[in-house]
């Protein structure tokens, strides 16, 4: 477990130690070495295709606070279609190796181990699987930063807070070393009601590509809290949800996600859009402290 706590460590501390000049500081890079690429198998590995985007995390229980679990997070709609059937036989990750720090695509997702939403599975785009992969370079988001509701309401995150994510390009995946972009954005909804298509969301201005499904979603707010406020002080940082489509125009307004995994669409609108649905944290941390996901990993015992 130390390997664990030392990966932790380099992500964070980064993170929290900005100066006082707040406004316009660059984002700490490491962030982005908690992406990995899914990756569709080709004929020959040459013809390996990405077509999504997931991300580490290092989850605590309160029933085992000695251990760090880490899973590989992405969006269900990556892997599942509308009917739960999965989409694809076999998939890969991308990852930098640790050895030479090069791309490489592992072997090491297991396709009957997914855990989604026990209660709301259709309505919750999120799958996670436990999952460290030892030979790559990466790192995780610990538990410690998760934006939960708590925070939220502690620290009144709310519309117009900035945030970024960050995740596949298709155009440019990188040659050598895995390079995902990084999007940046405002929160523009926050519901807990459930979309017209039975989904539950927040909703950010900010674009979105076909390969972003999946993408880590990080809240990077200022100090200020109040309307004419000036703050000096450190971006509030963390984990806020995770990536899922995008609100795009045909004659009316559809919710869909990316074309390499579009599922059905919906009509919801049909004004202008050019926002991405992401699904808050809140509903990763149901799938981890799900009673079956803890009878797995041995946490709890099975009934």
């Amino acid at each position: 477990m130390r390997n664990y706590v030392k990966i932790a460590l380099t992500i964070i501390v980064p993170i929290f130690l900005f100066s006082s000049e707040a406004v316009s500081e660059p984002i700490p890079d490491q962030v982005r070495k908690c992406v990995a690429y899914v990756v569709k198998p080709g004929v020959t590995e040459i013809k390996n295709k990405p077509i999504g985007t997931g991300f580490f995390i290092g989850y605590k229980y309160a029933e085992r606070e000695e251990n760090t679990y880490v899973f590989f997070v992405t969006a269900k709609h990556v892997l599942f279609d509308d009917t739960g059937k999965l989409r694809h036989k076999k998939l890969l990750l991308r990852l930098n190796d640790k050895e030479n720090e090069n791309t490489k695509d592992f072997d090491l997702l297991k396709m009957n181990a997914w855990f989604a939403h026990e209660k709301e599975e259709r309505a919750v785009d999120i799958v996670v699987q436990p999952l460290f992969p030892k030979e790559a370079d990466f790192l995780y988001i610990s538990k410690q930063h998760f934006i939960t509701d708590e925070i939220i309401s502690k620290r009144k995150i709310g519309i117009g807070d900035e945030l970024f994510y960050t995740g596949l390009l298709t155009y440019h995946s990188g040659l050598h070393q895995i390079s995902p972009i990084v999007r940046f954005g405002k929160i523009a909804l926050m519901t807990k009601e459930k979309t017209v298509d039975g989904m539950y969301y927040h909703f950010i201005d900010a674009g979105n590509l076909p390969g972003h499904s999946g993408s880590p979603v990080f809240l990077w707010a200022t100090a200020t809290r109040k309307s004419g406020q000036i703050v000096a002080g450190s971006r509030i940082f963390g984990l806020y949800g995770i990536v899922s489509g995008v609100l795009e125009y045909t004659k009316e307004l559809k919710a869909t996600v990316p074309k390499s995994t579009a599922r059905k669409m919906v009509l919801i609108d049909a004004r202008s859009s050019g926002i991405t649905a992401i699904v808050p944290i809140r509903y990763l941390i149901d799938i981890l402290e799900g009673p079956k996901l803890k009878s797995a990993l041995g946490i709890i015992k099975k009934d």
